[in-house]
């Protein structure tokens, strides 16, 4: 199973293929910023991919609306869509 990592945090979570980063995030009780409830609108959940960004799926049209939308950079993401597939270390401005 794949690894999201919460640098500089310091916790992980072993979370199933599939599943979004902030799944992964509510598991460990890292706070990501939200308003949507996931729905991929407000761009609030943007993280930084440190490393594994081959190992989530690729962006949606939803997401990738949302991404420009919100002025994302190439190495960001939307948590509340972005799926694991391997392991992630991804890191935020707010932490």
């Amino acid at each position: 199973m794949p690894v999201v990592r919460f640098i500089p945090l310091g916790k992980s979570r072993e979370i199933r293929a599939g599943a979004t980063i902030l799944a992964a995030a509510n598991q460990v009780e890292v706070p990501i910023g939200q308003s949507c409830s996931g729905d991929g609108i407000c761009g609030w959940c943007r993280v930084t991919v440190v490393e594994g960004m081959e190992h989530l799926s690729p962006p949606t049209p939803l997401e990738k609306k949302c991404m420009e939308t919100n002025s994302f950079s190439l190495n960001e993401r939307a948590a509340c869509m972005a799926k694991v597939k391997g392991d992630v270390t991804v890191t935020a401005t707010y932490w």
